[in-house]
């Protein structure tokens, strides 16, 4: 006879996600005090170095700065807009910016490893359809629910918004680097820093397309897997679902 597996009930699950939410948030204050150490220590360095230039030291200090406003901004949309982020998804954000922006600018991982921004485009298709699921409750309101029985709606949802917004963010690219001067779509055949000098050598014709489509298609990628994830655990969260919004309103009182 085949053994009934019980679910949890709420009583059993406040407890611990209470503690859980509690670390979440220690992890967040911690990322903080991190990267202000690093933004003070980096950008102090590169001052003191005598060789940097202002556009480099502004564009080092602006990515920690950006990582710092991250930080904040789900308190910023609580208590200001009344809007609930869910610690995890916050948590989520915040180590992404903080690889893509202080590891990967701010300490120049796009020049030391090639590699190094392929990975997080491929994360940020995942990130970006729990960012589509966190929309989705957010502007459905009380109804949310119902549009929740269609997983295949929520499927297609989930690809198409991590698409728009990764082609979003390679316009974006594009636009920074035309004002700016820098290198973020890895146009430059002897670099794949952030930065380049006069001596770097651009690649040319097809190759100089490599890393927008790259990233685009890691982007799809990261966002399919979440969605056929979706399909096949969608029955288990809507029965879930009531416990999942109480989580919510717990995140939101933290």
């Amino acid at each position: 006879m085949a053994k009934e597996t019980k679910t949890a009930s709420w009583e059993e699950i406040e407890p611990k996600y209470r503690q859980r939410i509690k670390r979440l948030h220690t992890l967040n204050n911690v990322a903080f005090w991190v990267t202000l150490a690093l933004a003070v220590f980096n950008v102090g360095m590169l001052i003191f170095r005598g060789n940097s230039t202002w556009e480099e030291i502004a564009f080092r200090g602006g990515q920690y700065l950006a990582v710092l406003l991250v930080l904040k901004l789900p308190s910023v949309l609580r208590m200001r807009f009344k809007v609930e982020v869910p610690a995890l998804l916050s948590i989520v954000i915040v180590l992404f910016c903080f690889c893509a922006l202080v590891l990967g600018d701010g300490l120049d991982f796009y020049g030391k490893f090639p590699w190094w921004d392929s990975v997080l485009h491929g994360f940020s298709g995942v990130l970006l359809s729990m960012i589509a699921l966190w929309l989705i409750h957010v502007i459905m309101a009380g109804n949310d629910k119902a549009i929740y029985f269609n997983k295949y709606f929520l499927a297609l949802f989930l690809v198409m918004f991590s698409l728009g917004m990764g082609a979003c963010w390679e316009i974006i690219e594009y636009t920074y680097d035309s004002i700016s001067g820098t290198n973020t779509q890895q146009f430059m055949a002897s670099t794949t820093g952030s930065l380049f000098t006069a001596e770097d050598i651009p690649l040319c014709g097809h190759a100089a397309l490599r890393d927008t489509m790259t990233d685009l298609i890691l982007d799809l990628v990261g966002s399919l897997l979440v969605a056929i994830f979706g399909l096949f655990y969608h029955d288990k969260a809507i029965e879930k679902y009531d416990i999942l919004i109480k989580m919510m309103k717990i995140d939101n009182e933290e």
